[in-house]
């Protein structure tokens, strides 16, 4: 069986599960946010090392979130403090993958994007650890769902997606 297939079938089986997991429990996961963590770790090259650039940048990239919003609810200005947080954030966000561990530039945008979109508001509250939450499970399911396809694709773990 070709790779991709078996990584269909694996990543399709488990996205089932992965969205059972959030929508059909009150733990509060939240379905997107686990994809966009999933393909990311995708997008990061897979294995060991994506999953720990994809995990580490979308951590990062909520906190840069988190920050502009908790400063622009701290000393208000509007339109134009905002957008001058979020040109320092991501100016930040690119300087810090200097950092190897913080190399994946993307990880820390889809971080960022995530945490706002799923409506944050710079307060540590519940939906900042479930963002956070959802997006390392994300990545988890994504480096699982890469070993699972390669063993169905009869490839060693180590074999590049």
């Amino acid at each position: 069986m070709s790779l991709y297939t078996a990584l269909g079938i694996a990543i399709g089986i488990l996205i089932a599960v992965w969205t059972y997991l959030s929508l059909g429990t009150d733990v509060g996961l939240i379905v997107w946010a686990g994809i966009v963590a999933w393909g990311a770790f995708y997008a990061a090259g897979g294995g060991t090392e994506g999953f720990m650039k994809t995990v580490a940048t979308n951590l990062s990239g909520i906190l840069w979130g988190f920050l502009v919003l908790l400063i622009a609810g701290m000393i208000g200005g509007g339109v134009a403090i905002v957008a001058l947080l979020v040109g320092v954030a991501a100016f930040m966000m690119c300087v810090q993958a200097n950092l190897p561990l913080l190399s994946f530039i993307p990880g820390a945008f889809l971080g960022a994007a995530t945490y706002v979109g799923a409506g944050g508001t710079g307060k540590f509250d519940r939906l900042l650890v479930m963002v956070a939450l959802s997006m390392v499970l994300g990545a988890l399911f994504g480096y699982v769902s890469e070993v699972l396809g390669k063993k169905l694709a009869g490839r060693p773990a180590s074999a590049t997606t």
